[in-house]
């Protein structure tokens, strides 16, 4: 059977509008420091290499140093990065032999480059397109999924799909090709949970249309396009023929829910000002805004450890779930209690495009919905497209929280003109982890911590470098009900003229 390959023009510039941001992962300076990280980021994330290479390259700035230096040490700095003994080994010997025969200088030339210890033809690729600015289309563990998945190829070694992707693609495209593949793998066609209803080539994907068996499981994607509450006993997931955790319930026939139960702050107040307050029969102790529905609408506990009791005594039609917010464990326990309930996921700014609109079929207010996934889209079409500074995004103290890349809170940062940093997901940073990243600008929205003027201050003694600014917490991390607003704040502060 025939490969199913997707018209290429329109596949390039989808991707360049849905990754105008896409650029080299790692962080360097020259293109020894560029080799060296990518050596470090075999069967390691980019993140943790990030955090790696600042205290590397400052003991062993150069070739000559880092080729002089006691393998005990190199070992030491690099350990966190993982096989660290034969990493160490090849980046020593790399620079054993840039200083022998080179002269400390990576050569630019594809056959030298791919002789050096510790650099095969995927390395070579990186450096040469990166560093050199040389037309090369290395393909790592997401371009291949996704290659693959878009029916781009069906070569099964990545040296294969390379060739294939080389035929397909004009050679000056494929430096930024590279890039926005891989940001696309990491934001939405994941390895064991593609999002399929987000993904902006979906009409052009023949695995997400289901007209073949995903290459990376071997199972059939199903999209299904309509809003899905899941009833009494049922289970599953008609999206993959195994479930994703607890996304996209069955069908109900319930219209309009009279008798709604919310455990998401920002959908409360979204669903006030939808004007469905009175549907709201109970909530979580953090829904507190409007501000008079604390005293008007009963709690029923946590977002993560809600009063299944207290919720079956208020006798809702529908829960309100959201998976960052919310444990599957939750959704379970509601499903047992035969109470529907609706799980809702906005990992980004366009995500919520998604959301309003799935949510406003299910309470009846889709004018609403659509009226305002419309004028985000507006709004998102005017975003900054010149790259603008390295922006961290704190949520937390003792110990240091961030907002990774792949969250709705960077998500917004990102939408309005910054670069987000750190790891992916929330990850703890110790203060070597925090001092590595070396931000430009550190974002502290004033909640869930409750940041203030003493720790700007503290960060600011600690980052003289970088701009540190308190932000509208509830702006920044209330998706749904002030999303829009979010954004326009952090473009006021990016437009801001700064010293």
């Amino acid at each position: 059977m025939a490969r199913i390959v997707p018209p290429v023009a329109e596949l390039m510039d989808r991707l360049a509008r849905a990754y105008p941001d896409a650029k080299c992962a790692l962080d360097h300076r020259n293109p020894f420091e560029l080799v060296v990280a990518t050596i470090l980021s075999a069967q390691c994330t980019d993140a943790r290499v990030n955090l790696t290479t600042p205290a590397l390259f400052a003991r062993f700035p150069d070739p000559a140093s880092l080729a002089a230096a006691d393998p005990a040490d190199v070992e030491a700095l690099v350990k966190s990065t993982g096989f660290f003994r034969n990493k160490a080994k090849s980046i020593q010997g790399l620079a054993q032999r840039l200083t022998a025969e080179f002269n400390g200088i990576l050569p630019s030339d594809p056959e030298l480059l791919a002789s050096l210890p510790g650099v095969g033809q995927k390395t070579a690729n990186v450096v040469l397109a990166n560093a050199f600015d040389v037309p090369a289309l290395a393909v790592d563990t997401h371009i291949f999924r996704v290659a693959r998945r878009l029916g781009l190829s069906k070569a099964t070694t990545p040296e294969k799909v390379e060739a294939d992707l080389c035929r397909t693609f004009p050679r000056a495209s494929w430096i930024p090709l590279h890039h926005q593949l891989i940001f696309h793998g990491r934001r939405i066609c994941d390895a064991r949970q593609p999002d399929c209803e987000a993904c902006p080539l979906l009409d052009l994907c023949p695995t997400g249309l289901g007209k073949i068996k995903d290459p990376h499981s071997g199972k059939r994607l199903f999209v299904d396009p309509g809003p899905r509450l899941r009833g009494p006993g049922e289970t599953g997931d008609r999206r993959l023929e195994e479930p994703r955790p607890f996304l996209q319930p069955p069908v109900s026939s319930l219209q309009a829910p009279p008798r709604i139960v919310s455990l998401v702050p920002s959908v409360t107040e979204l669903l006030a000002q939808w004007g469905l307050a009175t549907r709201i029969v109970g909530r979580s102790r953090y829904c507190i805004a409007p501000k008079w529905i604390r005293a008007t609408v009963p709690a029923v506990g946590g977002t993560k450890d809600p009063d299944l009791e207290a919720i079956r005594g208020l006798a809702p039609d529908l829960v309100i779930l959201e998976t960052d917010e919310n444990p599957k464990a939750v959704a379970d326990q509601l499903t047992a209690l035969g109470i529907p309930w609706l799980a809702l996921e906005v990992r980004t700014v366009t995500d919520c495009a998604k959301a309003w609109l799935q949510l406003g079929r299910v309470v009846g207010r889709e004018a609403e919905a659509k009226a305002r996934a419309v004028a985000l889209k507006a709004l998102l079409k005017a975003r900054p497209r010149k790259a603008g500074p390295r922006a961290l995004t704190l949520i937390w103290r003792d110990p240091w929280m961030a907002a990774g890349p792949d969250t709705y809170v960077a998500d917004v940062a990102r939408q309005a003109g910054f670069q987000p940093i750190g790891p992916d997901r929330y990850p703890a940073l110790t203060d070597a982890e925090l001092d590595a990243l070396a931000p430009e600008v550190i974002l502290l929205p004033t909640e869930p911590y409750r940041f203030n003027a003493r720790h700007a201050a503290e960060l600011r003694k600690r980052f003289p470098e970088a701009e540190v600014h308190l932000v509208d917490g509830q702006a920044m991390t209330w998706y749904l009900s002030r999303t829009e607003e979010g954004v326009e704040r952090l473009r006021a502060l990016a437009a801001e003229p700064h010293p």
